[in-house]
């Protein structure tokens, strides 16, 4: 059972204290019922190596990554957030590069300009015997952007508060972003009257940039488009 505590995070013996969007509980400790997803294995393989390769790198280039990390902060938790340890950056800079398919960086990367948000809506289609989901373009992508979504959700829904990756962002071709493999790769099809929630963020080296959210409505198969909104 979730009693409400003070606010803290993390895990104490069996205790997990956390929060969502209702506040700070704690909960008891369950072993996952289900077997680790490959793209888990993989992150963990991920974080392994470059974990080895950190322990690898000169002391000057372990310095200069502390030196960058100072400018960065960590997420926000609590309302609160906290200088990043020179660790942790080069953590955070390399699984991020993985996702591209780049190799590792063993120095800071250099510092790189705000990337624009290119996306301007979510248009779901339904020809009857396939659904897809294509994000329109107000410019072309500037930069590395990543794609994030929400498990479908009923119809009415505004907010989303489990918003995975999904991976990078593909393409484009004549104006729009297909995105219908990623999502569909994740969640399955999206059932017709169901609600998707699809976030995009530049892959930016250093501060995250807030993300940017659109929510549309999966067709009947006579509705052809539907329009998005966005937050």
């Amino acid at each position: 059972m979730k009693t409400p505590k003070s606010l803290r995070s993390g895990k104490r013996g069996r205790v997990i204290a956390s929060h969502n969007h209702f506040g700070s509980y704690e909960s008891e400790y369950s072993a996952p019922k289900k077997a680790r997803t490959a793209a888990q294995r993989r992150s963990s393989a991920s974080f392994g190596t470059l974990a080895k390769l950190w322990r690898k790198l000169t002391e000057a280039q372990r310095l200069a990554w502390i030196a960058r990390a100072a400018e960065s902060k960590s997420r926000s938790r609590f309302g609160e957030s906290y200088p990043l340890t020179g660790q942790t950056y080069f953590m955070r800079i390399n699984r991020l590069r993985a996702s591209f398919g780049y190799p590792p960086l063993t120095d800071p990367p250099p510092r790189r300009d705000h990337i624009p948000n290119p996306v301007k809506a979510l248009v779901i289609t339904n020809h009857g015997e396939r659904i897809d989901l294509n994000l329109v373009l107000a410019e072309p992508p500037a930069g590395d952007i990543m794609v994030f979504g929400a498990a479908p959700a009923s119809p009415g829904s505004y907010k989303c508060f489990k918003c995975p990756c999904l991976g990078p962002l593909p393409p484009p071709v004549g104006g729009l972003i297909k995105i219908t493999s990623l999502y569909v790769k994740r969640y399955g099809v999206p059932p017709v009257g169901k609600c998707v929630f699809i976030r995009i963020r530049p892959a930016n080296d250093g501060p995250r940039d807030r993300y940017v959210q659109f929510h549309t409505i999966v067709p009947t198969r006579q509705a052809r488009t539907s329009q998005s909104a966005s937050a």
